[in-house]
Parts: C-alpha cells; sequence; structure tokens
C-alpha cells in the first residue's frame, strides 16, 4: 500500500492479496458455512429473527442445497434442465415407501432413492443427448418428463394417489422409537437445519471438485462450443451423461429430506412447475455455473419471499408483485447474478470490470 492510498484502498489490496491466496477458497469456504451455523442462534437472539425464523432457513437451505446439485448439470454444461422436480419426487416418493411399507430405515431409502434418481437420470439423459436435443428442446423434454411423474404417481394408488404419502411416526419403522438423527425425524427445527446444512456442505464440495477437475473443465467447454470440444477429442456425450447421473444423485437427496420434514407430499408438491422453479431459481439469480451463487442465490430469494409476506400480506397480491418486480430488476441490473454485484459496482466506478 503506498503512503498515499486510503484505508479502504488497503483493505481492497489486502483482499486482493488473500483472494490470490492457494488456499483463499477454502478459507472463504469455511467462513461461510461457520457462518451458515451461526444463523440459527441469530435468527433467535437479533432482530434478524422477525423474519428470518429457523423453518424459512431450513426451506432456503433445502433450494440452496437442490440448487447446486441441478447447477452441476445446467450450470456447468449449459443444458438447462427445467424437470430436476422429477428426481426431487422420485427421492421423497421412495424413501417414504420404503418406510412405510417395508420399515425401511430413511437413510437406507436415501441412498436408494438416489441411486434409483441416478438411474432414471442417465435414461432421461440418453434420450435427450442421444437425439441431440438442446436449449428449449431440451427444457421442455426434462420439464414434460417431470410432469408425466406426476401424472404416474397421481394415478397409483399403492403411493397414495392424488391424496399423497403421510410422514410416519418413528414408531412405524424404529425398533426403538425416538425422534432423532437415526430415525431422520426431529421435534423442532434446529436439527433439520443442520441435517439440510451438512448435505449442503457436501453438495458443495463435490460441485467444487468437479469444477476444479478434468471433468469440471470439459463441461465448461461443452458449455461455451460443444462442437469445438469434439472437435479436439472430448467425449461431450460421456462428460453430459455423468453431470447428468451425478445431479439426479444429489437431488433425490432433497426430496427425501423435504419428505421427512413435511406432513405430507404428494404429486402436484413434489414433481410440480413451481417446484422446478424453486430448484432452478437459486442459481440463476445467485450466478449460473459458479459454486456460491445457488447458495447466495436461496439467500436472496427466499427471505426476501418471506420479508414481503409479512410487511405487503394484508394487501391481496401486493407480495407477490414486489417480489416479481424485484426478480426482474435483478435480471435487468445483473444478469450474470447477484455475485457480479461487486465486478457490477467497480465498473461504475470506473475501476476494472472482471466478473468473479
Amino acid at each position: 500500500m503506498s503512503a498515499e492510498s486510503t484505508p479502504l484502498e488497503g483493505v481492497s489490496d489486502a483482499y486482493s492479496r488473500f483472494d490470490e491466496h492457494r488456499y483463499s477458497s477454502l478459507a472463504k469456504g469455511v467462513l461461510g458455512f461457520a457462518l451458515l451455523a451461526a444463523l440459527p442462534f441469530l435468527s433467535k437472539n437479533t432482530p434478524l429473527g422477525g423474519f428470518l425464523s429457523v423453518n424459512v432457513l431450513v426451506v432456503t437451505l433445502v433450494f440452496a442445497y437442490t440448487s447446486q446439485a441441478w447447477n452441476i448439470v445446467s450450470g456447468f454444461t449449459g443444458y438447462f434442465s427445467f424437470g430436476h422436480a422429477a428426481f426431487f419426487g422420485l427421492g421423497a416418493y421412495i424413501a417414504t415407501k420404503l418406510v412405510v411399507a417395508y420399515s425401511v430405515n430413511p437413510w437406507i431409502g436415501l441412498l436408494v432413492a438416489a441411486v434409483v434418481a441416478a438411474v432414471v437420470g442417465l435414461v432421461v439423459g440418453y434420450l435427450n443427448f442421444r437425439y441431440r436435443l438442446s436449449g428449449h428442446y431440451f427444457a421442455l423434454a426434462t420439464f414434460a418428463f417431470a410432469m408425466l411423474l406426476q401424472v404416474t404417481f397421481r394415478n397409483l394408488g399403492e403411493f397414495g394417489g392424488a391424496v399423497g404419502i403421510y410422514r410416519p411416526f418413528p414408531r412405524d419403522y424404529m425398533t426403538n422409537p425416538e425422534y432423532g438423527l437415526v430415525a431422520m425425524q426431529f421435534r423442532s427445527p434446529e436439527p433439520y437445519y443442520y441435517v439440510i446444512l451438512a448435505f449442503l456442505v457436501i453438495v458443495t464440495v463435490a460441485a467444487w471438485l468437479i469444477k476444479n477437475s478434468q471433468m469440471g473443465l470439459y463441461l465448461f467447454a461443452i458449455r461455451e462450443n460443444e462442437d469445438a470440444a469434439a472437435s479436439i477429442g472430448i467425449s461431450t456425450y460421456r462428460y453430459k451423461m455423468a453431470a447428468t447421473g451425478i445431479s439426479a444423485f444429489f437431488t433425490a437427496w432433497a426430496g427425501t429430506f423435504w419428505a421427512f420434514y413435511l406432513e405430507l407430499i404428494r404429486p402436484e408438491t413434489v414433481f410440480g412447475l413451481f417446484k422446478n422453479v424453486q430448484i432452478l431459481l437459486p442459481a440463476v439469480v445467485g450466478g449460473l455455473g459458479t459454486i456460491a451463487g445457488s447458495i447466495v442465490g436461496a439467500f436472496v430469494i427466499f427471505p426476501l419471499s418471506e420479508f414481503l409476506r409479512l410487511n405487503f400480506g394484508d394487501l391481496a397480491g401486493a407480495d407477490d408483485i414486489v417480489y416479481g418486480l424485484s426478480l426482474v430488476l435483478i435480471a435487468l441490473l445483473l444478469p450474470n447474478g447477484v455475485l457480479s454485484l461487486p465486478a457490477r459496482i467497480r465498473s461504475l466506478l470506473g475501476g476494472d470490470d472482471d466478473e468473479d
């Protein structure tokens, strides 16, 4: 720092030197997740709790997690899936059915559901990639598949049909019927928060490892120019299939968690259009293809929605209108996501315009 530098410039220089350090990403990740771990305490002991209850935090993390899983295929390859609710719903229904019908522990059900979702994801990927569907057609095909599963489960009496399946009590599948981690059910929302936070850590580490591996390099090459990637010998089909299977595997975890967090799952709530939007929106708002984007985007979308509901809820539809306008403004002002805000500010102030 030169003698003429201001304190702000000094802090900026220090951050730049830290950002260039080899372990800066690890340090930022640890700091970020430590902050997330402290949020339930902060929501109870600060004014933040006025609109950011633990239940809102749980929902926020569920869709930060799911969007991170969606980002592995759609953010990294550019193939925009609009049907990940299919894998979310499979995770919810398969794990719950195994518990209700066969008294299988939900953690085992989670793994079974994840493997089934990954296989289904590979089938969906095969049909789409083999016939070279891309762009709007890929989005429509994946959306149609989620709608197909919704109609199918609505007509399957074994899975409760349109009524759905109620969450069982631990006594229905536990030898020692106690609520807790083994039963994947708790009597307060705080333990649910830390379970889904652990899921978020796992999927974020997985996404980071993929992005910083040779596979990640190939996936981003596909996103930028698939024909050019294929011309230099990259097996684009194989890497797209791998990303789809991994993404479906992790998405099913969220569905299982959702089924044991809520009282009831129904085809319309786990396979529906709104669920598809909830899954992809955090990554789109935060920054497609980035590791932190899904988490930041979720903490913009869901707390904002709750804040508007509490403050504009007396006027019918006013909160939805303000919420929609807020999303439009974000899309117009920050087309690369909220994570591009610092670069946007530097650009407006006349500095460099490189984005994170």
